[in-house]
C-alpha cells in the first residue's frame, strides 16, 4: 500500500517537473526472507524474483524512457535482488533503477523511527493511518507494546523477525503513530521518489 501510494504522490511531484510518469499494477512477490517463519508469507528464491524484475523493466522501457521500481519492502535480501536487477537490466540495455530508502541520505531525512529499523512501528503505521484509517486496528495498535527497532538485532546477526524477538512482526512503537505524522511522511516518500527518479534521468543524458 505505501508503495503504491509513494510511486501515485511521486508520479504527480514529476508532472510538476514536466516529467510525465505511468504508475504501472504493483509487483507483489519478491524475497521475503527476515518473515518466512509466519504462515502466509510467500517467498520468491533470487533467481525467481530478478528474473520477474528484470523481464518487466526490459519489458516497461520498450515504450518508456526508463522505469524505476518504488520500494518499502526493506528486507535485505530483496534490496540486493533490486541493486542486481538495475545492474542485469542496464547490461541488456534498459535504464532502471529503484528508490532505495536505505541510502543515507533518505534513511537521515526519514528520522529516527525509520532509522532505527521500524516494521510496523511508528513510522509505518503512521503511513498506513494517513492513508487508510480503516484498515489499522486501534485497540490493538494503543495495546502493543514498544519494541527496540530492528535494525540492532540485524546488526547482532539475527536474520529473521522471530530471532530477533518479533513474533508479532512489529518492531519500534506502533502506539506513537498519529496521522499527522504519516501525512508527513507519505510526502516525503514522494518527494525522494521523484528526486530519486529525476537524479536517474539526468544521469543518462
Amino acid at each position: 500500500y505505501l508503495a503504491i501510494e509513494t510511486a501515485k504522490r511521486g508520479a504527480r511531484k514529476l508532472k510538476g517537473h514536466g516529467v510525465r510518469a505511468i504508475v504501472f499494477p504493483n509487483i507483489s512477490y519478491s524475497v521475503c526472507e527476515r518473515s518466512a517463519d509466519f504462515p502466509g508469507t510467500l517467498s520468491l528464491s533470487k533467481p525467481a524474483a530478478v528474473s520477474l524484475l528484470k523481464e518487466v523493466a526490459v519489458a516497461a522501457t520498450r515504450h518508456f524512457r526508463a522505469v524505476a521500481f518504488v520500494n518499502t519492502h526493506l528486507d535485505a535480501a530483496h534490496l540486493e535482488v533490486l541493486k542486481q536487477v538495475v545492474e542485469e537490466a542496464k547490461k541488456a540495455g534498459t535504464s532502471a533503477c529503484f528508490v532505495d530508502l536505505t541510502r543515507k541520505r533518505w534513511a537521515q531525512q526519514l528520522g529516527e523511527a525509520f532509522a532505527q529499523g521500524d516494521h510496523a512501528g511508528a513510522f509505518a503505521t503512521s503511513a498506513m493511518m494517513a492513508l487508510n484509517l480503516k484498515m489499522v486496528r486501534e485497540h490493538e495498535r494503543i495495546s502493543l507494546p514498544p519494541l527496540d527497532g530492528l535494525a540492532v538485532s540485524m546488526k547482532k546477526g539475527m536474520k529473521t523477525f522471530k530471532e530477533a524477538g518479533g513474533d508479532d512482526a512489529y518492531f519500534g512503537d506502533p502506539g506513537a503513530a498519529n496521522i499527522e505524522e504519516g501525512e508527513n511522511i507519505l510526502e516525503q516518500l514522494a518527494d525522494i521518489c521523484a528526486v530519486s527518479v529525476m537524479e536517474h534521468l539526468a544521469s543518462k543524458v
